[in-house]
């Protein structure tokens, strides 16, 4: 049966039982996103702040860019 023979109804169904396989993980999501803004913030921050070594500051980022890629494949999940 093709996609266009569907009624709205019927098609809204099948997308929610597809979904419901899934985990809901919306909330881990969020956090670990909230946690790569705050360290990206505070890594921006060191680096231009910091006069004399921004290894520290890179660092930082680099950490953020961690929790980044963690909920980029969680959004792929």
């Amino acid at each position: 049966m093709k996609q266009e023979e569907l009624s709205l109804e019927e098609q809204v169904e099948r997308i929610r039982r597809k979904r419901a396989g899934r985990p809901d993980n919306a909330k881990a999501r969020m956090v670990l996103n909230t946690l790569f803004l705050v360290l990206a913030a505070i890594g921006l921050i060191m680096y231009f702040f910091a006069e004399d070594n921004h290894t520290t500051a890179l660092i930082v980022i680099a950490v953020g860019m961690v929790f980044k890629v963690v909920e980029f494949i969680l959004r792929l999940l």
